[in-house]
């Protein structure tokens, strides 16, 4: 039996430092969100918050990056696990059209799985806070233009 050389960690969320607007300028996030574990060739996890009527940019994970959406993040899988808020998602493969959405509320988890564009916008009338998963992209080069 071989031995682990990775040892199982803690990250308490009030040591991890938020980015995106408001609190790193510089950062491409469009909206704000603690990272808080990346395991390299597995995925990354983290949560998001959003205010009333904050929208995320449109987020791509297709194979191909046909160049219309902000963030293209390549072939990956991402799930959202609502911790309090009320969001709606909105997905399709046309940027400037994302037709189909549902609504997410605490307690529901949403996957989406490669192949598909998306944005998530807090529609309730508090605070949002969401868990996320991301998988690693099995290939391509991420783009991950600023969002102002």
């Amino acid at each position: 039996m071989s031995e682990s050389r990775v040892k199982p960690q803690v990250v308490r969320e009030g040591d991890v430092k938020m980015v995106g607007p408001g609190h790193d300028e510089d950062h491409y996030i469009s909206v704000p969100i603690k990272p808080l574990f990346e395991v390299e060739n597995v995925g990354h996890i983290g949560v998001c918050y959003m205010e009333p009527g904050d929208e995320t940019c449109v987020f791509a994970i297709e194979e191909e990056d046909d160049g219309t959406a902000p963030h293209h993040y390549g072939p990956c899988d991402e799930f959202y696990y609502i911790l309090y808020g009320e969001f709606t998602v909105w997905w399709g493969k046309d940027a400037a059209n994302l037709d189909a959405f549902y609504e997410l509320k605490e307690g529901d988890c949403a996957y989406y799985p490669t192949g598909w564009k998306y944005k998530v916008k807090n529609t309730g009338r508090s605070p949002g806070k969401f868990f996320y998963y991301m998988s690693s992209p099995r290939s391509g080069v991420q783009r991950l233009d600023k969002v102002t």
